[in-house]
């Protein structure tokens, strides 16, 4: 589980992710980023020091919560890993969408993917 103040949450947050945010994508999944800027959303509680994370599996992956919430919880992993070594760079509203080809993924090729798109869009600290 993700520390809560690296939780992205509320619908508000969301909105501001995709409409501001630069979509990358994988072969099992998309990741859209948005580096934050305090003078955009001056009202949003926004910080520079924050790093935002959030998780989407939605019921066209699969009807089944079970399968979904696996998956979820497959890609929380990797990142709460890539988090406890400081490899994400701070100051971002992050946000993975799974697609369908993610059900037969294993959790590898999961933090292959995760790991391709936070390379592709700079956010990753080698």
């Amino acid at each position: 589980m993700l520390a809560k103040n690296n939780r992205l949450r509320g619908t508000k947050e969301w909105e501001v992710l995709f409409n501001e945010g630069a979509f990358v994508g994988a072969r099992d999944l998309t990741m859209k980023a948005w580096k934050i800027e305090l003078d955009k959303y001056p009202r949003r509680q926004f910080k520079v020091t924050d790093l935002k994370i959030g998780f989407s599996v939605g019921v066209k992956i699969s009807k089944s919560a079970v399968k979904r919430n696996a998956v979820r919880r497959k890609m929380r992993e990797v990142i709460r890993l890539l988090l406890k070594e400081n490899k994400i760079k701070i100051g971002y509203l992050i946000g993975f969408m799974a697609k369908n080809s993610i059900l037969e993924a294993d959790y590898h090729k999961i933090e292959e993917d995760i790991i391709f798109c936070l390379k592709k869009s700079r956010l990753l600290i080698q």
